[in-house]
């Protein structure tokens, strides 16, 4: 019984251990046209960069919206993308204005997390003028309030790490517990 505890323990122990996040690369397929990747796209925006905030496996863009085609209600939103290339992130920079194509990350439950890579349309503004002159003339009035998005900045292994730590404070109560009974009867 004793060994069988401890192998318990060995076992939680090693699941609250933080394990690495597995290695992705970025491979894109070539761009849609214009009206297929505002179609496709959730939200489709101008807007000039004014913060970005280096996350744990992404980084969340403030953008100050200057005109908007799609999926967009306010003047400051957030969108999130990759670090880098490798992992599809844009490559921008604060104070530069990009045209996005972006989509709400299915993969979460609260709506409103605008995601965007390099494998959408998503370009400079000087890079994007043919996608503009196509998209002609967008929304340019918005709502002051910023969309807040509930994503948090938890580490991948956050959740797995706290379950851990509560089984082994379980563990080390049933173990202090059968030591004192252990003790009471000798």
């Amino acid at each position: 019984m004793k060994k069988t505890g401890i192998l318990f323990g060995v076992f939680l122990l090693i699941l609250s251990i933080p394990h690495e996040r597995r290695a992705r690369a970025c491979s894109c397929m070539e761009p849609p046209s214009v009206s297929v990747a505002q179609s496709e796209a959730d939200a489709v925006f101008l807007g000039m960069i004014i913060d970005i905030a280096d996350m744990d496996i992404r980084r969340e863009v403030t953008v100050d919206v200057h005109e908007a085609w799609k999926g967009i209600k306010t003047k400051t939103i957030k969108i999130y993308t990759g670090h880098n290339s490798g992992d599809c992130g844009l490559p921008i920079e604060i104070g530069e204005s990009y045209l996005f194509y972006a989509n709400d990350w299915s993969e979460r439950s609260d709506k409103g997390f605008l995601t965007s890579t390099i494998c959408t349309r998503t370009a400079t503004e000087a890079n994007a003028r043919e996608d503009l002159v196509e998209l002609g003339v967008g929304k340019k009035e918005f709502t002051q309030a910023a969309t807040s998005s509930s994503a948090t900045s938890h580490s991948p292994w956050f959740a797995p790490t706290i379950l851990g730590s509560i089984a082994l404070l379980f563990l080390l109560s049933w173990f202090l517990r059968k030591k004192r009974l252990t003790k009471g009867k000798g």
